[in-house]
C-alpha cells in the first residue's frame, strides 16, 4: 500500500517541476542501500499505474550506477533519443561516485538541458515502476549540482569527501602521496563549479576535511544550508 506521507511529498516534488498532476504513478519508498559497482547506464521509465494517469503518465530518465570514462558521451546520446520519444526532461540517479571530471561535465550537461534531477531509483515491486530510496556519493554530488531544479527525498543519502584520482583505490601508497600534493586549482575549480551552479562553495571545504577512506553524509540541515538541493520531508 502507498502511504499517504509519500504521496503528498512525491506530489510536492513534481508539481514544483510541472508534473503535479502526474505524481500519483510515484511514489518514494524505503528499501536497503545496496552497493553499486557497475558502470552508469540510463533507461527510460513509464511511471503508469494502471489507469490512475492514463495518457498522462509520465516517463522519466533513470541514471543507475558509477560514472567512468565516455558517461557523458553515453548520457548525450540517451538524452536525445529519450527527448525523441517526448520524455520528461528529469533524471532520478543513485550513483556511488566515480570520475570527479565526468560528474563535473555530466552536472555542465545537465544544466544545459535544464533537466531536474532526484536522488533515488526506480524498482519493479508488486508489478508497479516505484522510485526508492537512493544515494548520491562522491563525484555524483557534481552531477547532482547540475539540475535546473534539485531534489533529495527523506531517505537518500548524500555524501561528500576530498576528491582523489581516477584508477585508484584511495588508500594505496601512491594515491596517498598524490593526494598530499593534490593540486589546489582542482579545488578552486570545484568551488568556482558549485557557486556557478548556485551551491554555495563552502561545501567543498567541507570536503575536504575528509580524506582517503571517509565520507561525510549530509544531513537535510547541511543540504539545505549549501543550497544542493531541496528536501522532502
Amino acid at each position: 500500500m502507498l502511504e499517504g506521507k509519500a504521496d503528498i511529498m512525491v506530489s510536492s516534488l513534481l508539481r514544483a517541476i510541472g508534473l503535479g498532476a502526474l505524481a500519483v504513478g510515484l511514489c518514494w519508498s524505503a528499501l536497503p542501500q545496496t552497493a553499486l559497482a557497475a558502470a552508469m547506464d540510463f533507461k527510460v521509465v513509464s511511471l503508469s499505474l494502471g489507469t490512475r494517469c492514463g495518457k498522462r503518465c509520465p516517463s522519466l530518465m533513470v541514471a543507475n550506477g558509477e560514472m567512468t570514462s565516455g558517461t557523458v558521451e553515453r548520457f548525450i546520446d540517451f538524452a536525445q533519443q529519450a527527448s525523441k520519444l517526448g520524455t520528461s526532461n528529469v533524471l532520478i540517479i543513485d550513483s556511488p561516485g566515480g570520475h570527479l571530471v565526468e560528474g563535473v561535465n555530466l552536472g555542465h550537461v545537465l544544466r544545459k538541458l535544464r533537466t531536474s534531477v532526484f536522488v533515488g531509483r526506480v524498482i519493479t515491486l508488486g508489478g508497479q515502476p516505484v522510485a526508492v530510496n537512493g544515494s548520491c556519493m562522491s563525484a555524483c554530488v557534481y552531477a547532482l549540482m547540475g539540475g535546473n531544479k534539485r531534489f533529495v527525498p527523506a531517505g537518500s543519502r548524500v555524501g561528500v569527501h576530498r576528491e582523489y584520482l581516477p584508477n585508484s583505490s584511495g588508500s594505496d601508497p601512491l594515491s596517498v602521496l598524490r593526494s598530499m600534493r593534490r593540486f589546489p586549482e582542482v579545488t578552486q575549480m570545484l568551488r568556482t563549479y558549485s557557486k556557478k551552479m548556485g551551491v554555495n562553495p563552502a561545501l567543498i571545504d567541507l570536503a575536504e576535511q575528509y580524506g582517503v577512506g571517509s565520507i561525510r553524509i549530509l544531513t537535510p540541515e547541511d543540504i539545505k544550508r549549501f543550497r544542493l538541493a531541496r528536501i522532502a520531508n
